[in-house]
């Protein structure tokens, strides 16, 4: 196919035009994409509207699949999609693989032997779809919008990223997917001060967002959203609860369950099945299906079976009520009731399904908006949000345009205001003045001018355009010369359209530092609007010796909303390593940690030792190797929550709290948890179920600390008894006068907060009595000795026994030298080393070394 040549001017990029047109010159980045788990799009901004860019088979929509040959020949789309019905190339034709974005996971392809990572094989639907812009419209674009579900993570944003340039795009700006949908169903209202609610059901992942619409524009109230909650669950439940057992019945087979390796492309093709049937009862109340079974009794076998819409529904109830649970939240969190929402927008294909709506109005009650198309909405949105930005260009203070006179223009080409404010700075090129110069604008529909402007020493202008609502302003610049001859400029059109526009994208969750007592110093809250950055000062909790091979000190960034740093997720950690140091760093030392994130959630981290008046930066490095769980240490962890359960039941019988009884019978009852204890059962567990099981075992975790929060008093109250008797056991034998005195205040003090049962008073109280305590225990050369040697025993246990070793080696040599300082190091970083069950409270954080 010839292609048309690419000319770049200085101030923005021009591309090919369509046959016997005038080329185009783009100042906006006007191309939106849909990067879906099942299905992805592309869209572009035409005007007010927006136009779906058909693929090579006339689709609106390209199915996220990607097939190699043996030859190593690439197919992407349907055309790669249909492969999984061909035994022959089962193996080398993958989907799905958005859900596995930031992960240090690997696609083997058999029959070519090509590895490709999850954001690889994204890159090729990214490229796929950049060829249908160049196939259907002539233009090579190297700039687009690609949405994001608002769940994703930050490493999962970050391999978005990663894959957009792979595919060539040089620059990518992420929109949240609800975010998207919102813009594509509100762009072009007016007075519509409301809440909406969209529901965003993708095949993949599950949204819900609050969004506040106001005549200035949009605003992200609230946001909720799991990772793991689409289509796809849906298809696997018909499977697991509907077909699977048929199969089993039919062929007098025991052990046909998912997670049986025998029978891994069988359950594929039952899932592929599902999902067809699926759309089909859209349409129908019963629809036949049929699947290819080659590993059923030692034969191959065609299963055929009749399903019902009802069969269906009933299969899909618990994963659709798992969303709509979701949206109660996102309401219920802001003090609002599904009444108060005007208008619910359905994204994603699942949503077409008479009964998913029929279930989600159900327990809702919200009115539908059947205005936009659930599989094109995001991509449409993703358009009109790429309509409002600029096309980056360096800035100069020499015109690179010959003849031409440079126009760098400071403007929102999307706004509410019909009479935006517009502002700018002219170059002239080599050899010419400006002087006397003035500038016009012409709206080129209205024909409103703005009258003659003049330029000020530096070239710099400003005025307020006057804008037409319901179509693309088209502004012209008319420069003239002090004698008044015209002079062409670059650009001499620029665009503004009278729309709803997004104020600021949120941050999702919280976000901060995890300190060495399992605390998080919160940088960024969730709702922040982005651009967003923080700086926060934190001190050491061990020394580092300068030069030291073994010592580092950990900075480990979490995403999430608990108390607790290791109930939220490790996005990264920057490392600060002894033998990098130019000096000493004692304990206690002064860091001042800085984030910094852009509107695409990409972050940085800067850390600052005003000791050594240097600064340690870092772009957390994201996914790899850390976002592969181990199922083992799943089952390990499990098995320990299991166990934290058990003793939760005696805690509450104790205490006679009926509140916490229930709550303790209702995690008993929920389907996660014996889902849970099942995936992990299982003989073989794949990665998406892994990743599952992961976040499935964070939310067990936070439910039994909730109810531990509930029956905390009576343990709390026997506590810090313990402790007094400690403290006063402690003083008695090595305390000081000031600290005798010390302790008997604490004594009355811990006496009138239990009598007016003060919970936070408590725990700050014995935060004091812990602090004295260790004051004095600290003081004494037995304590760490002792410490020394109980964590040297445990070396085989730690999580790297070789520095393990090489630490215990150091701290010998230091008992034996009487070298009690240098002692106390190697314990905090034996402590660093020891598997987090072997820690308490003050020792977990992620390895952590700072302190608030």
């Amino acid at each position: 196919m010839e292609r048309s040549t690419v000319a770049v001017g200085r101030s923005c990029r021009w591309h090919p035009a369509k046959h016997g047109e005038t080329p185009v010159m783009r100042t906006t980045i006007d191309f939106g994409i849909d990067l879906g788990t099942t299905n992805s799009a592309i869209a572009v901004l035409a005007g007010t509207g927006t136009e779906i860019i058909k693929n090579n088979v006339d689709s609106d929509i390209t199915p996220s699949a990607v097939y190699i040959n043996r030859a190593g020949n690439l197919w992407v789309g349907q055309s790669a999609k249909s492969k999984m019905a061909d035994e022959r190339a089962e193996d080398d034709v993958f989907l799905e693989f958005k859900r596995r974005m930031g992960t240090g996971f690997e696609y083997v392809y058999r029959a070519s032997g090509r590895r490709m990572r999850p954001e690889d094989l994204s890159a090729e639907v990214l490229k796929s779809l950049r060829g249908d812009v160049a196939q259907k419209r002539g233009e090579e674009i190297s700039a687009a919008v690609i949405t994001v579900p608002a769940a994703f993570e930050l490493h999962q944003c970050d391999a978005t990223k990663r894959a957009a340039e792979l595919a060539g795009f040089r620059t990518s700006s992420l929109l949240q997917e609800p975010v998207a949908a919102a813009l594509a169903y509100g762009y072009q209202k007016t007075n519509t001060k409301a809440y909406w609610l969209v529901f965003d059901f993708g095949g993949g992942t599950f949204d819900a967002a609050l969004i506040r619409s106001e005549e200035s524009g949009m605003v992200v109230a609230n946001h909720g959203g799991d990772n793991f909650l689409g289509g796809s669950d849906i298809d696997w439940a018909i499977v697991e609860k509907v077909l699977a057992p048929r199969v089993g019945r039919e062929f007098r087979l025991n052990d046909f369950k998912r997670g049986a390796e025998r029978y891994k492309y069988d359950f594929l093709r039952l899932k592929a099945a599902a999902e067809n049937a699926k759309i089909e009862l859209s349409r129908k109340q019963s629809t036949f299906l049929e699947a290819v079974l080659r590993k059923v009794a030692g034969e191959t076998v065609t299963f055929e079976a009749e399903i019902t819409r009802q069969e269906v529904a009933a299969a899909a109830e618990p994963v659709i009520s798992k969303a709509v649970s979701i949206a109660r939240r996102v309401l219920g969190e802001k003090g609002l009731t599904p009444s108060a929402v005007e208008r619910l927008v359905f994204v994603g294909g699942p949503t077409l399904a008479p009964y998913f709506r029929e279930a989600v109005q159900a327990a809702l009650g919200i009115p539908f908006d059947f205005s936009v198309d659930p599989l094109t909405v995001v991509a449409r949105g993703a358009a009109i949000f790429a309509g409002t930005q600029r096309v980056s260009t360096p800035s100069s203070r020499t015109n690179g345009n010959g003849s031409k006179y440079s126009v760098e223009l400071i403007y929102k080409p999307v706004g509410a205001d019909p009479e935006p404010l517009v502002g700018g700075r002219i170059v002239a090129p080599s050899g010419a003045s400006l002087t006397g110069c003035t500038l016009e604008i012409v709206n080129q529909q209205s024909k409103w001018r703005s009258g003659k402007i003049s330029l000020n020493e530096n070239g710099a202008f400003q005025f307020t355009a006057r804008a037409q609502r319901g179509v693309q302003n088209s502004f012209r610049l008319e420069l003239r010369s002090a004698t008044g001859m015209p002079c062409e400029t670059v650009p001499d059109v620029f665009k503004y359209t009278v729309g709803m526009v997004v104020e600021e994208q949120p941050i999702i969750h919280n976000m901060g530092v995890a300190t060495a007592d399992n605390k998080v110093g919160v940088h960024f809250t969730k709702g922040q609007g982005l651009p967003a950055k923080y700086t926060k000062s934190y001190r050491t909790s061990a020394a580092l010796r300068q030069g030291d091979s073994v010592s580092v000190l950990r900075i480990p960034v979490v995403e999430g909303n608990r108390d607790l740093a290791d109930r939220n997720v490790l996005i990264g950690t920057l490392e600060i390593r002894a033998e990098n140091l130019k000096r000493d760093l004692p304990a206690g030392s002064e860091i001042e940690v800085t984030l910094h994130m852009d509107t695409s959630r990409i972050l940085t981290v800067l850390a600052y030792v005003p000791l050594l008046d240097e600064e340690f930066p870092a772009r957390i490095e994201l996914g790899g190797e850390v976002r592969q769980p181990s199922v083992d240490a799943l089952r390990t962890e499990f098995e320990r929550e299991m166990a934290r359960l058990s003793q939760l039941r005696n805690s509450v019988a104790a205490t006679n709290d009926a509140g916490a009884a229930d709550a303790l019978k209702s995690i008993e009852r929920l389907p996660a948890v014996r889902d849970l204890g099942e995936r992990l059962g299982q003989d073989a567990v794949d990665f998406d179920a892994l990743l599952m099981a992961e976040r499935e075992l964070l939310e067990f975790k936070v439910k039994l600390d909730d109810v531990a929060g509930q029956v905390v008093w009576p343990a709390a109250v026997t506590e810090i008894e313990d402790w007094m008797k400690n403290l006063e056991r402690m003083v008695e034998e090595s305390g000081t006068t000031e600290e005798k005195a010390r302790a008997r205040t604490l004594r009355e003090q811990v006496k009138a907060i239990i009598a007016e049962q003060n919970g936070d008073r408590l725990k700050k109280k014995r935060e004091e009595i812990a602090d004295v305590y260790s004051s004095i225990l600290y003081r004494q050369t037995s304590y760490w000795v002792q410490h020394f040697e109980a964590l040297a025993a445990g070396v085989s246990q730690m999580t790297d026994p070789a520095r393990a070793e090489e630490c215990v080696r150091q701290g010998r040599e230091y008992v034996a030298a009487n070298n009690i300082a240098e002692l106390k190091n190697v314990v905090y970083q034996l402590q660093d080393l020891m598997p987090k069950n072997g820690l308490d409270d003050s020792q977990r954080g992620y390895g952590s070394g700072l302190l608030v």
